[in-house]
């Protein structure tokens, strides 16, 4: 038995506290005039009382201000930091083991599409991250929902969908690629065992995005 997927569009994502995730955030900045630190997903309105203004909305002191800030946070030079301005990314510092996080890595999805999140899995290596949240729909507890969010630095873009899966009650996940030398692999073709509150049990394919339900019970403790 399959699980229905449904790719759901957010406009807005919170809780990156994966700091190359700013490489995304201020290439947009560039483009719509955001003078806010980076490393925040909510842009800060930029101060008008400079000197000459440019076309994006920020004057030219304020920009170069930016990027020496998000060079210093990312230890690169600041002419690597320019690239931004055409929306490519930067390659991430540091590998992130595959790890279940007991309270979920995110928050990615808003508390509308997935709560409670009762736990999730994240894996990164310098080119991507790749994080999934479980937890239930809040609108109907019956159906447990799996979030799966996608960011690749070196494009600088993001993506996030839900899987939705009927009668289970909220996920949670029990097993799923663990350590640093899974930190690829596991992104494009790892398995995350969960359960559901109800007893339902199956497995998420991350090759695919498709969710096998193995077994339905009795329901499980809280």
């Amino acid at each position: 038995m399959r699980a229905r997927l449904h790719r759901r569009e957010r406009p807005r994502l919170t809780g990156l506290g994966y700091l190359v995730t700013a490489v995304t955030i201020v290439a947009g900045c560039w483009s719509a005039g955001c003078g806010g630190d980076a490393g925040t997903t909510a842009p800060k309105p930029a101060d008008h009382t400079g000197p000459a203004h440019s076309s994006g909305g920020i004057s030219q002191a304020e920009q170069r201000a930016a990027q020496r800030r998000l060079s210093r946070e990312l230890g690169v030079s600041a002419s690597r930091v320019k690239r931004l301005k055409s929306g490519r990314g930067l390659p991430a510092r540091t590998v992130r083991p595959g790890e279940i996080v007991p309270a979920g890595p995110g928050p990615f999805f808003s508390s509308d599409v997935i709560w409670p999140i009762r736990n999730g899995w994240q894996a990164s290596d310098r080119r991507s991250y790749t994080a999934v949240e479980a937890g239930v729909n809040p609108a109907d507890r019956s159906v447990g929902e799996l979030g799966i969010f996608r960011q690749n630095f070196i494009r600088a873009t993001q993506s996030q969908h839900v899987i939705d899966v009927p009668g289970a009650g909220a996920l949670k996940i029990t097993a799923a690629p663990l350590g640093r030398s899974v930190a690829t692999w596991s992104q494009r073709r790892g398995s995350l065992r969960f359960v559901g509150k109800r007893g339902v049990r199956g497995t998420l394919h991350l090759r695919n995005d498709k969710v096998l339900i193995h077994q339905r019970g009795a329901a499980q403790p809280n």
